[in-house]
Formats: structure tokens, C-alpha cells, sequence
């Protein structure tokens, strides 16, 4: 891993300890040395006691509690820092006041850190270095990254992480929280009408999304889908685009517009319509699914946390019927996970017999689909016609072929105030991003 430039609070340890009292403004400059160079740094905004880390680690210092510090190295600035601050454990063990929530800029080497919420002991930061966005989370009570007990962890940020660490960068970046006219930190910071809330060792409903506004739309969920000719129609769920403001395709890595052109909320069917042609496209069986029949199903469970790869799982076609006697669906044994939704489930044929729609997480083997006559009649009715279904067997290299080509990853974005209002009524099958449900 690459090095991560950290060592900049050791000015806030220099901050005498003193009795707790509310929060007051001011401005000071503290020397100090930094690799044998001369520094010193300047802070700017409100100090203050009163913290609950700063107790739970043994003292109550008087810090920056809200604003910003400017470091100067060989009197060219190192790096600027603007957010909240509070006690954590520093590179040489003492305790000193480290930012929690806001934006660091290192001017010289181009880099950026965004740590952007903390619950539950751990501490979340976006990484921007070398043009690429890191994610990466640490022990909350220690602002180095080096010390062993920090318990450091990176990975490449995921597309919608990228879009979150862009979104706070801008936040932060146009936030005032150090002049004397700015407001004074509670529960959130506050200024010209914008709020994002303080996260504390209790994660509250929807601090992720208090980062936005309520009209904002963001990624919210995924699911799958898979071209039906060579039009650019799809067929997925009806509950993976349900409530979306917009709906994107990703096709190899290449993200593509797209239109709902029909949808059937009763037997959970879209058919959906994408600026990407492909000559590959599935067949679909007109009579369905026989029982112990072998089966794949393709898509992108666990969207593309695990990788940007096609998953398939096999299985066998275990009941004609789905939960409740549902005859629309039925009941197969290979693996489905939340991302699946949408998924052609196919044949030795390569026909699509199915459309992967739900499971049971409470038991193992109890995985649904709808049937392929109960889509081809939506379908038909939308004068939608399908191509007739192969009538010999695939090899496996012709069937990944297919199922590579014609299988999309769908994401669906939505205003924030939708997020809220689905997940708050609990009555759609949407597989909401982790983020969400904190």
C-alpha cells in the first residue's frame, strides 16, 4: 500500500489540558517539526471540551473542535484541513485532537482524504491518490494510520463509493466552518442550508443519506437483465426498477442509458429498452420449465461488490410452483442472492425458462422464479415478439458465450426522499444498497 500521509495533528497534542467550557472562537499558530524540517501550524475556527471520545480516553482537552488548519512546511503549505475534530490516540501514543468528519487536501502530492463517518468503533475514509478514490476504515480511537491498533484495511472505492467521495469532496470543500460567522458544531454541521449529520457510536436511520438532499439522486440498488433481440430489449423485475429515477445498463464495463417501456408489478416483470444493441440475446422457452430439468442462472449477485464478473450458479428445477402455490413461479435449488433479481434462468438449450425473482433467507435451496409462459403472454401483450428457442443443447463454451454477452448489470438511482419512503414502508423486494440500511 501505497504511503499515506498522516502525520498531521501532532500540533493539536501541544494544546494544554484545561476545565470544560463551551465552545469559543479564535485563532492560533503552533509551531513544530516535522522530519527534521521546520513547520507550524495555523487554526482557525471553535475550540472547546466537553467530548465524549475525549472522556472515554482519560482526558478532556481544550482543541479545535470545528474549522481548519493549515500546515506550512519550509514555509510552503503541506496540507489544509476543514471538518470536526475530537481525541484520538496520535503516532507517538498521546492523546490530540484528530479530524473525524470533513476533507484534508496534501497541495503538494495532489492527494485528498475524506473521512466521512464513524459508528460503531470504526472510522470510514475516501482516499484520493495517483487520480484513483481508495476506501478505507481503522479503529476510530486512533488518528494513525500506522499503529498496529488502528487495524488499517484499503481497497479500491466501488462506483458508487466514487460518486459518494465526489459528492462529499464538493460538500466540504464549499462549507465555511471556520470564520466567526459560521455555526457553532451540535449534532450536525451547519451552513447556508446545507447539513450533514454527526455520526456517534449509535448509527442513527439515514445519517448516509443526510449527506444529501432530499431531491438528490444517487445510487440506490442492483439487479440484473438480459437482452430478448437485437433491438436493445431487455426483460428484468419489476422490483429492480421499481421507484427509480433513472435506469442504467453496464455492459462490459460500459454504462448505457435505458427506458422502462412496460411493467407488471403483480408477476414482477419489466421490459426495458437500452441504447446497446448486442447480437447475442436469449431465447425464451414457451412452455416453461420441466421439473429436475438442469438449469443455470446468470447475474450479479451482491452487485458488483464481489467483482465486475458474470456469476452463474447450476441447479435443478425442484418444484413446478412457487411459495404460497404460486403456479406463476417456480422452485429451483441453485444459488440466487440479493443482486440476482432480473437474471435469466436458462437451459442445456440455452432457452430461458425463468426469471430469477426471489429467495428464502431462512432456509437453504428455496430459491423462485417466474415462468417463462407467464412472460411470454406480458410480453406478447406488449407486441413484443421473441425469436423461436434453439432445439438442440449448447456446449459450455457456446452457453458462457450467451450468457456473458446477453446478461447486463442494472442499476437504479433514485431521489433521496424515495430511498427513505421505500425503506421506511418496507412493502418492495428492492435490494437497497448496504449503505442504506445502517
Amino acid at each position: 500500500m501505497k504511503k499515506i500521509f498522516l502525520s498531521l495533528f501532532l500540533f493539536a497534542i501541544i494544546i494544554l489540558p484545561e476545565k470544560a467550557f463551551p465552545f469559543t472562537y479564535g485563532k492560533q499558530t503552533t509551531p513544530g517539526v516535522i522530519k527534521d524540517k521546520k513547520a507550524s501550524a495555523i487554526e482557525e475556527g471553535f475550540f472547546g471540551t466537553e467530548s465524549p471520545a475525549c472522556k472515554k480516553l482519560g482526558d478532556n482537552l481544550r482543541y479545535l473542535k470545528q474549522g481548519s488548519q493549515t500546515v506550512y512546511l519550509d514555509g510552503k503549505i503541506r496540507d489544509v484541513t476543514k471538518g470536526v475534530f475530537d481525541c484520538k490516540y496520535g503516532y507517538d501514543g498521546k492523546i490530540g485532537g484528530f479530524l473525524t468528519e470533513g476533507l484534508i487536501e496534501f497541495v503538494e502530492v495532489n492527494e485528498i482524504q475524506i473521512p466521512f463517518k464513524t459508528e460503531l468503533g470504526i472510522d470510514h475514509i475516501y482516499n484520493k491518490r495517483g487520480g484513483k478514490w481508495y476506501y478505507l476504515n481503522k479503529n476510530t480511537f486512533y488518528g494513525s494510520y500506522s499503529d498496529p491498533k488502528a487495524q488499517l484495511t484499503e481497497r479500491l472505492a466501488t462506483k458508487s463509493e466514487i460518486e459518494h467521495a465526489e459528492k462529499l469532496y464538493k460538500f466540504y470543500y464549499n462549507l465555511d466552518l471556520s470564520s466567526p460567522s459560521a455555526k457553532i458544531y451540535g449534532a450536525k454541521i451547519i451552513n447556508n442550508n446545507e447539513s450533514t449529520v454527526k455520526k456517534d457510536s449509535s448509527p442513527k436511520k439515514y445519517d448516509w443519506m443526510n449527506k444529501y438532499n432530499d431531491n438528490d439522486i444517487i445510487p440506490a440498488g442492483s439487479g440484473t437483465g438480459f437482452f430478448i433481440n437485437r433491438d436493445g430489449i431487455l426483460l428484468s423485475n419489476y422490483h429492480v426498477i421499481q421507484g427509480c429515477a433513472s435506469v442504467s445498463l453496464y455492459h462490459n464495463g460500459v454504462k448505457y442509458s435505458s427506458n422502462i417501456i412496460a411493467s407488471d408489478r403483480t408477476n414482477d416483470i419489466a421490459i426495458i429498452s437500452s441504447s446497446k444493441k448486442s447480437n447475442q440475446y436469449f431465447r425464451v422457452d414457451k412452455d416453461g420449465p420441466s421439473l429436475l430439468e438442469e438449469i443455470f442462472v446468470a447475474g450479479y449477485p451482491l452487485g458488483l461488490k464481489v467483482s465486475n464478473s458474470l456469476k452463474v450458479s447450476s441447479g435443478r428445477v425442484s418444484s413446478l410452483a412457487g411459495f404460497g402455490d404460486n403456479y406463476a413461479n417456480f422452485q429451483l435449488d441453485a444459488a440466487i442472492n440479493p443482486g440476482n433479481s432480473g437474471g435469466p434462468i436458462i437451459n442445456k438449450k440455452g432457452n430461458v425458462v425463468g426469471i430469477a425473482v426471489a429467495y428464502l433467507p431462512s432456509a437453504q435451496g428455496f430459491n423462485f422464479g417466474i415462468k417463462s409462459s407467464t412472460v411470454n403472454s406480458f410480453v406478447n401483450s406488449n407486441k413484443i415478439n421473441f425469436s423461436l428457442p434453439n432445439m438442440t443443447e449448447m456446449s459450455n463454451k457456446e452457453l458462457s458465450k450467451l450468457m456473458n454477452e446477453a446478461t447486463v448489470f442494472i442499476e437504479c438511482s433514485m431521489k433521496v426522499k424515495d430511498i427513505k419512503a421505500a425503506i421506511e414502508k418496507e412493502d418492495t423486494k428492492k435490494v437497497f444498497y448496504s449503505e442504506f440500511r445502517n
